[in-house]
């Protein structure tokens, strides 16, 4: 299945989710007008993501996110990991 959402968080930047789904991520793509540093490292947090069941929890998908941005040293300016997460649960729902 595909799914895609866009959530606007706190601050006003805007998130893009487009997941392709089973029972585990597929794919996912993360879009919007936030930034990140380094840029190039946006692939490296939707990898985090890919595999891990369909049915995580909030919790589950924001601490993969989470893990990688800490271990890899990605800046994340207006987006969260939490924000991530509740996008790509409600393009799943």
């Amino acid at each position: 299945m595909d799914g895609i959402y866009k959530l606007k968080v706190h601050g006003g930047k805007l998130v893009i989710v487009k997941i392709g789904y089973s029972d585990r991520i597929e794919r996912i793509q993360i879009l919007g007008d936030f930034f990140i540093h380094p840029e190039e490292s946006l692939g490296l947090i939707e990898a985090s993501l890919v595999g891990l069941p369909a049915r995580s929890t909030r919790e589950k998908l924001s601490g993969a996110v989470r893990e990688v941005a800490e271990m890899e040293g990605i800046e994340m300016i207006g987006i969260t990991p939490d924000a991530i997460a509740e996008a790509a649960l409600l393009a799943m729902a």
